[in-house]
């Protein structure tokens, strides 16, 4: 009974370790082209979402080597009234990469980024206006935390998802 007990215990702080958590994005594709969801990391295009006035807001599921897995209803937002669209025609789900997914940090920007996955991190130096003039890449999620890279590439470093900010419109509370 007591090696059941314990083996238990065991399973549920290991699936607690690794329990992912959602998080949004918005898509920043500067491409020029319709921006493509396909059914797999690297996979077959089954939905181009086109440019418009606004843009997208998707929900992260997972990742797969900067392949994220997507929700299949994406937000529409824009200057008049908010929408959504269903994506359609994979039984494998739809997936996007990471170099066309962003989000901002919401609130305060100070010591927000860390080394780790945890507030005992250290936390990465920069001016706090940085952060206002790039944005945040996704590459990987660990329990409450996301692991990032700024657009220009020059830091990585992991944030509690609960900072993320997933509209370009505003600065989130």
């Amino acid at each position: 009974m007591k090696k059941m007990f314990l083996t238990s215990l065991i399973m549920v702080f290991t699936l607690s370790v690794y329990a992912q958590t959602s998080a949004g994005a918005y898509i920043c594709d500067n491409s020029g082209t319709p921006t493509n969801v396909r059914n797999a990391p690297n996979g077959k295009v089954v939905h181009k979402l086109p440019e418009i006035d606004g843009g997208y807001v998707v929900t992260l599921l997972e990742v797969k080597n900067k392949w994220w897995k997507i929700s299949p209803v994406i937000d529409i937002y824009g200057d008049e009234e908010d929408d959504s669209v269903e994506l359609k025609g994979s039984n494998t789900g739809y997936w996007m990469h990471y170099s066309v997914l962003q989000f901002n940090i919401a609130g305060d920007h100070e010591n927000v980024l860390r080394e780790t996955p945890s507030t005992k991190g250290k936390p990465l130096k920069f001016e706090p206006s940085y952060l206002f003039e790039v944005g945040l890449r996704p590459l990987e999620i660990r329990g409450e935390w996301i692991k990032v890279v700024t657009t220009d590439n020059r830091y990585t470093g992991w944030m509690p998802i609960d900072k993320i900010c997933d509209n370009p419109l505003t600065t989130c509370p």
